[in-house]
């Protein structure tokens, strides 16, 4: 059985808070793992076994000097009380390494699991380890698996909390605030990852799979750039349409402005030129009435005159009067003188 499938089986008995017999099988033997409400309360190993310090030494917890001195001491399998103080670890941290690193192992080799469910007390001296704990420990790879390259994301650090044991593992979750591929993962972290996936809480995805969403997202955020270039250019043509239209149709009312003006204007000389002629033409005929009134006056003059001169053309032409001529003297006079009348 996978380990992915042993992680499974305690990673729902975790979510079930499950109480029971989970009994592992590789081999024709078997390994017993007691859980209390998702919990590991007790452990019996028939394959899987670690001793205390290839578990601290697979952690970390033991360096190689500390094992050489164990192996010079003839303590190989468990370090003893002086190597504890020197190395600062107290023997309840032994103990909890030494069953994770057997979670693992088992996880690794088991070929069956089954669970049955039963009523649990407290098995021996075992010391309980958290149900949290115990899955972690099932989800980490082997050295010996081959782990594919992965991207995470993840969009909220406060909704790990339960998951995470200690302040590097929150400040590695931060840095996954956008899609990243963390490098040198730790077991521990490969398996917090692969926990928090199946919980939701953080994105995971294949490098491959990875690259293909940012390819079709950067040729989205391309398209999506075109469409608003276009927009932009569309708004701007059409508003430098709308610009020209109004200069047009402002350059229009001005030309109409300016033929209503120039006709007022050529309406306002026409009627000046009209009245002009008019005031001429009323001078002009005063004029000619004037000289018509000189012309009646002369000629009524000379009438007057041609008269005056008649008269004394008459009266010179008239014979003297004798101062005896009787009668026809007399009235030859006043013929005369109402001729002359």
């Amino acid at each position: 059985m996978s380990a992915s499938q042993v992680a499974e089986a305690l990673y729902a008995a975790h979510k079930s808070r499950a109480t029971g017999r989970l009994t592992l099988h590789a081999g024709g033997r078997e390994s017993a793992l007691w859980l209390r409400e998702g919990d590991l309360v007790g452990a019996k190993l028939g394959f899987g076994y670690q001793t205390p310090a290839q578990a601290l030494f697979q952690n970390g917890l033991l360096g190689v000097d500390a094992l050489d001195a164990l192996w010079a001491r003839g303590g190989a399998a468990a370090p003893d009380e002086e190597l504890l103080e020197d190395s600062g670890l107290r023997p309840a941290v032994v103990h909890e390494q030494q069953v994770l690193a057997q979670v693992r192992r088992l996880s690794e080799l088991a070929e069956r699991a089954d669970f049955e469910a039963e009523s649990v007390d407290a098995v021996g001296d075992f010391a309980p380890i958290a149900g949290v704990r115990v899955v972690r420990a099932a989800l980490e790879p082997a050295p010996s698996e081959s782990v594919p390259a992965r991207v995470y994301r993840c969009p909220e650090v406060a909704a790990c909390e339960p998951w995470l044991t200690d302040a590097s593992e929150r400040s590695l979750l931060e840095t996954l605030g956008a899609f990243r591929r963390p490098e040198s993962l730790t077991g521990a972290q490969q398996a917090l990852l692969r926990v928090l996936e199946r919980e939701g809480r953080i994105e995971a995805l294949s490098v491959e799979e990875w690259e293909e969403r940012e390819r079709l997202r950067r040729e989205e955020e391309l398209r999506q750039a075109e469409e608003e270039a276009w927009a932009i250019e569309e708004a701007r043509r059409r508003e430098e349409a709308e610009r020209l239209a109004a200069e047009a149709r402002l350059a229009e009312l001005a030309r109409l402005e300016a033929e209503r003006l120039a006709e007022e204007a050529r309406l306002a000389e026409e009627a000046r030129l009209a009245e002009l002629a008019r005031i001429e033409a009323e001078r002009l005929a005063e004029e000619a009435r004037l000289r018509e009134l000189e012309e009646a006056r002369l000629a009524e003059e000379a009438r007057l005159r041609a008269e005056e001169e008649a008269r004394r053309r008459r009266r010179r032409r008239a014979p003297s009067v004798r101062p005896h001529g009787g009668r026809e003297a007399g009235l030859g006079l006043h013929r005369d003188a109402r001729a002359g009348g």
